[in-house]
């Protein structure tokens, strides 16, 4: 009897160790909670079955460059295809005003990981969020939409899309997308991060869905993106009518686009929440240089230059990269072209195709934007009047 009672009693302790420690029932539908990174706080998730709410506390630094800080809620996932949904309150009043809740797909729980997310800002602003490989700098897409109250993070192989919602509004698709390599298996989950290393901050998440495959109906669309020199991009328009020809109002206060060759535009509003590379441009005098692309140098197609129209013509890039379309910022300091891959035959709608800006003084590289694009993308005033943003069109092909 005494033993019995003892085995008995052992059972219930253990029962009650497991629940203290996170047993899985007690995170509903995911593993395991962890922090990721160096947080000075330790974050917790507490979960409401009778809800299907979580709430999530976390402290952390950031989640941006290489490195992040933040309390993450997870399970391993090892689908080609999957859906993470939730609707997402900011709970508290103050706060750093880029605390954030997320939905992420991570290929693992270290600090520089690479990742896909959508993340919810304390005010408002909601951006696709991604590192492309393990160390490398964040980038991300911000919504045209502010504070939605649902959201959803989809992947389908390597690429990834976000969908947002108001209250009361069926979810519908955000614009841009990231194309990410997230092998199998990987970390699927939920996270808040304070955006302050001393502060803590809590997020509600309710109605969390994964699902392991895509359910909406198959569509195309176009997304009018504009980004600032420092790699930032956000959504300007989406349609499922196939735009081209982006461009600027001549005050810089509307992009313009056509449809089916019809000019048409929409009203732009400057981004609040990423602070432009450099001052405003003054008008400068016309760069006496005409910029051209060609594969005259033999192999891949290259951008060149020459002095009026007897000049000596000067190849000017030189990588792997067939380089086409290039523009010349308002003050003649920089360079915008698209970058195709060394395999590409021809010129099509949609395919992988990197934006990237060169500066003349230096000849330095980078890319501004990777994505799906090509005929079309570009028009023939890209740079917007004060040449602190380049408007371009990406193209999303659901599946």
């Amino acid at each position: 009897m005494f033993c019995a009672r003892l085995v008995s009693l052992f059972g219930v302790l253990a029962c009650a160790l497991s629940t203290a420690h996170g047993a899985p029932a007690s995170l509903g539908i995911f593993e395991q909670e962890s922090d990721v990174g160096n947080v000075l706080h330790p974050g917790s998730a507490e979960y409401d079955p009778g809800t299907n709410t979580y709430v999530v506390t976390g402290s952390g630094e950031n989640m941006w460059f290489a490195t992040d800080e933040f309390h993450f809620v997870w399970k391993t996932v090892s689908a080609e295809d999957i859906t993470l949904t939730a609707e997402l309150t900011m709970l508290g009043s103050g706060g750093d005003g880029h605390r954030k809740g997320v939905l992420m797909i991570r290929q693992s729980l270290d600090q520089d990981s690479a990742y896909v997310d959508v993340a919810r800002h304390g005010d408002g602003l909601t951006s696709l969020q991604f590192r492309e490989q393990k160390g490398a700098a964040t980038r991300e897409v911000e919504s045209a939409v502010s504070g939605p109250s649902r959201l959803r993070l989809e992947k389908q192989g390597n690429r990834f899309y976000v969908w947002v919602a108001g209250q009361n509004e069926e979810l519908h698709f955000a614009g841009g997308s990231a194309k990410v390599e997230i092998h199998a298996p990987f970390y699927v989950g939920i996270g808040v991060c304070a955006h302050n290393k001393d502060a803590v901050q809590k997020v509600a998440f309710k109605n969390v869905e994964v699902m392991t495959n895509v359910s909406h109906l198959k569509a195309n669309y176009s997304t009018v993106e504009t980004v600032l020199q420092s790699g930032d991009a956000r959504v300007g328009y989406v349609s499922s009518d196939h735009l081209t020809a982006p461009g600027w109002s001549v005050d810089g206060q509307a992009l313009t686009f056509e449809i089916d060759g019809k000019p048409q535009q929409t009203p732009f509003t400057p981004l609040k929440t990423a602070a432009p590379v450099g001052h405003a441009i003054a008008a400068q005098p016309q760069d006496q240089y005409t910029y051209f692309a060609s594969n005259q140098g033999g192999g891949t197609t290259q951008i060149w230059r020459k002095l009026g129209e007897a000049g000596q013509p000067e190849q000017i890039t030189s990588d792997e990269f067939n380089n086409l379309s290039p523009h010349l910022s308002p003050d003649g300091k920089f360079l915008v072209f698209l970058s195709y891959p060394k395999t590409f035959n021809s010129v099509a709608e949609a395919q992988d195709v990197e934006l990237r800006i060169m500066s003349i003084a230096d000849r330095h590289v980078k890319t501004l934007a990777p994505f799906v694009g090509g005929q079309g993308s570009l028009g023939t005033q890209p740079w917007s009047p004060d040449g602190r943003r380049v408007v371009f069109i990406s193209y999303q092909s659901m599946q």
